[in-house]
């Protein structure tokens, strides 16, 4: 045993491992024989022993002395081998402990070396993974030799003529592998960022690659494209079919700037994809051709040759006059009429309420050109709304798939851009909608025109409704439709701003309260006042002018408009309210008869004006009426007093005096004798006539002829005087059982006579203040 591990310890250096493995096995079979003799011995034993104790003697086969003899010897030999198998062991484990001693610095290096043969295998497999996933990365950004030409030169697949000029139907090709290119590049560059490792050297630097590639790729497109649109705009535009010349009409040149749009935008359709490319690959390059597109349509389409001679062709011819300021009246221009025809309403012609349809005999009532504002909006807005259509579909301006703030965004884009596309087309719409102007580079200037302005404003809210995306197709469309609509908007801003600002002039001259007397007496009606009818006549000329007989503006429903007419209005009873208040102004009569006569007349001027104007007016009107009603009170019970001062007195005392005591007792304090003397001395009928003469005298001098006041207010007067006589003959029937002479019937036929035929002309007629005829 020892030899054999001894030989194993000879070989354990080569395998140290292997070697006390082969020891352990050995060492454990020599203990199991051990075990198993050790165990036969004591089972022999242990029968010998029961054998002796029973007395007995175990069969033995023949020759049993001998038998005797070897058992005698078997307990020795058991305890040898057992002392034996005492020192083997011993031997044996001092062996081992001596041989583990040795060869320990063994295993502790074979397990190094085991350590590093299992860092090696994973290094291994690692490089190997590595080698596989850049082969997976390279692999998606690494493009075709055929499409890394196109990139590196994109104007090499463009085809052109002999003359240089881009082959635009010969390119068609070139264009499409363009397109594959950039797709191909586009997702090469994703591919990259997003399936990560742009850390690793390799990846990086490929993507530089692509990147600069990218932005050589892009500006060779750019270029492209902005060229081709060049020579498409300068095509397109010197063809004999697109020429306007001196022969063409409005409506021919509308066609031709129209058609002339449409092959523009048609050719362009072929490079649309190029413009893809760019908005896939670098959108921030896509404003500068964009603005470069629209300085293309705005002096090329749409030039400011094109548009000054439509608009200098419309019917009216509103821009050239406008231009130059001039009355084309006079210059053998029949049906033309002057450069403006604002007025301020001082100017205009006060009215009369007994003659209320008189012609206009001052000649400023003159209509506004609103067929050249027609034409324009009916044949140039439709080449507006297809130049932002074909901008939002040209540039991708309109995607569905855009939150709210980037659809804003890229509306803001296309406006401005379509705005610079079609600016001279709203300079010369600025100037027949009658907005002023600045002084531009050639010294021009264009003066505004406050009622053309008010015109145009209500045609413009008129075609507001063609432009509504009622459908809410969404997209270009709806992005087209917006732009027209912002495009009126702003119009409208322009043309209500121009309204208003002469709104606010004249309202700063009603609030000068020009030829009112600083007394009020006998002021009549304010020349404010007598002049807003004649202005609204004017107004509502202004708006039937090229329309149907039967059209009747709706001036109420539109903002701005009924907002300042009415702002204007309350402007006068402001100056009104003013006048009557003010310390100078005589409070006993002139006062109530200013707001009286003023008031009634501006009712009156309102409702003859018809039911359109009177609803407008609506809010003015009842706060006249309530001016009226209680003025004309105020004015008839000061002239009763004044004239009947003694009776009002008497009747008044016995009034009072009837209330505390009661009809029979009213002759204790208030003598009959006392009673009847003081009629008889101011009842007369002869006395009655004379103060009602007296009193119509007063009133007609206190009335002025132009507001046509007097015979009304003299009737609501007859109605007074009745009501008061009515009372007082009463009174003197209950109270003294006297019959007051002349009666309250009496009294009317009196003043009705010493009104004369006035009164019964206007008989018909009833007073704004609500007072019902008896």
């Amino acid at each position: 045993g020892a030899d054999g591990a001894a030989a194993a310890a000879g070989g354990g250096a080569a395998d140290a491992s292997a070697t006390a493995e082969t020891l352990m096995r050995r060492l454990q079979q020599r203990m199991r024989d051990l075990e198993a003799e050790t165990c036969r011995r004591l089972i022999s034993w242990e029968d010998e022993k029961y054998h002796s104790a029973m007395g007995e003697r175990p069969m033995a086969p023949t020759g049993g002395g001998e038998e005797n003899a070897v058992d005698a010897t078997s307990v020795n030999d058991l305890f040898n081998t057992l002392q034996s198998l005492d020192d083997e062991l011993e031997k044996m484990e001092s062996w081992i402990q001596e041989r583990a001693t040795m060869i320990k610095p063994i295993t502790d290096e074979c397990r190094g070396i085991e350590e590093e043969n299992r860092m090696l295998e994973q290094q291994w497999v690692s490089y190997e993974t590595l080698g596989s996933e850049l082969t997976r990365l390279l692999g998606g950004i690494v493009l075709p030799s055929s499409l890394t030409r196109v990139l590196e030169n994109p104007g090499s697949v463009i085809v052109y003529d002999r003359s240089g000029a881009v082959d635009v139907d010969g390119s068609e090709r070139g264009v499409e592998l363009i397109h594959q290119a950039g797709q191909a590049l586009k997702l090469a560059i994703d591919a990259a960022e997003g399936q990560g490792g742009i850390h690793l050297r390799a990846v990086s630097d490929t993507v530089k690659v692509l990147s600069t590639t990218s932005n050589k790729f892009c500006g060779s497109l750019a270029r492209i494209v902005v060229t081709v649109m060049e020579q498409l705009a300068k095509e397109v535009c010197g063809r004999p079919e697109a020429t306007i010349g001196k022969g063409d009409t409005h409506t021919s040149v509308a066609k031709k700037i129209r058609e002339t749009q449409r092959q523009f935008q048609a050719s362009l359709l072929a490079y649309i994809k190029i413009i893809e490319v760019l908005a896939l690959l670098k959108p921030d390059i896509l404003p500068a051709v964009r603005d470069a597109y629209s300085e293309l349509v705005a002096e090329g389409i749409m030039n400011k040759k094109r548009m000054k001679f439509y608009f200098a062709s419309l019917p009216g011819r509103t821009s050239v006059k406008m231009a130059h300021d001039v009355n084309f009246d006079v210059l053998a221009l029949p049906g033309r009429t002057s450069a403006s025809v604002t007025h301020d309403l001082s100017e205009y012609a006060p009215v009369s309420l007994r003659h209320p349809n008189t012609s206009d005999t001052s000649g400023i009532m003159k209509p506004v050109n609103v067929e050249d504002i027609e034409a324009a909006l009916s044949e140039m807005l439709p080449l507006i709304a297809r130049e932002a259509y074909f901008t939002a579909a040209l540039f991708g301006l309109s995607s569905r798939h855009l939150d709210g703030r980037q659809k804003k965004r890229n509306f803001e884009a296309a406006k401005k851009s379509v705005d610079n596309s079609s600016q001279y087309f709203r300079y010369y719409m600025n100037r027949i909608c009658g907005i002023a102007s600045k002084e531009d580079a050639e010294g021009k200037k264009v003066k505004g025109d406050a009622m053309l302005s008010l015109v145009a404003s209500i045609h413009l809210n008129e075609a507001m409704d063609g432009y509504i995306d009622r459908n809410k197709k969404g997209g270009d469309h709806s992005l087209s439709l917006a732009y027209v609509r912002a495009t009126i908007l702003d119009l409208r801003k322009k043309v209500d701003k121009q309204w208003v600002i002469w709104v606010e002039d004249q309202i700063k001259w009603i609030r000068t309260n020009p030829g009112v007397p600083p007394n009020g007496k006998r002021a009549g009606i304010f020349a404010s006042i007598a002049r807003l009818p004649s202005y609204l006549d004017h107004v509502l000329i202004c708006c039937k002018a090229g329309r149907p007989k039967d059209y009747t503006p709706n001036l109420a429903k539109i903002k701005v408009v009924s907002y300042y007419l009415q702002k204007m209005a309350s402007a006068l009873f402001a100056s009104l309210n003013e006048c009557a208040e003010r310390e100078t102004t005589d409070q006993q009569y002139a006062a109530n008869v200013m707001r009286m006569e003023n008031s009634y007349f501006f009712t009156q001027g309102i409702k003859q004006r018809g039911i359109e104007l009177t609803t407008l007016f609506q809010k003015q009107i009842t706060g006249a009426s309530v001016i009226c009603k209680q003025s004309t009170d105020a004015y008839l019970g000061w002239m009763i007093k004044r004239e009947f001062k003694a009776m009002h007195s008497l009747f008044s005392n016995i009034s009072r005096i009837r209330k505390d005591v009661g009809d029979a007792d009213v002759p204790i304090h208030v003598p009959r004798a006392q009673f009847v003397r003081t009629l008889q001395k101011e009842s007369s009928k002869e006395i009655m006539k004379e103060k009602i003469g007296v009193v119509y005298a007063r009133m007609e001098k206190h009335l002025s002829e132009s507001g046509g006041l007097l015979p009304v207010a003299w009737k609501a007067l007859v109605k007074v005087l009745y009501e008061w006589f009515g009372r007082w003959e009463k009174l003197s029937t209950s109270c003294y059982k006297f019959i007051l002479e002349p009666s309250a019937i009496d009294v009317v036929r009196i003043a009705k006579a010493a009104s004369g035929p006035s009164s019964s002309a206007t008989s018909g007629k009833r007073i704004s203040e609500g007072k019902p005829e008896k």
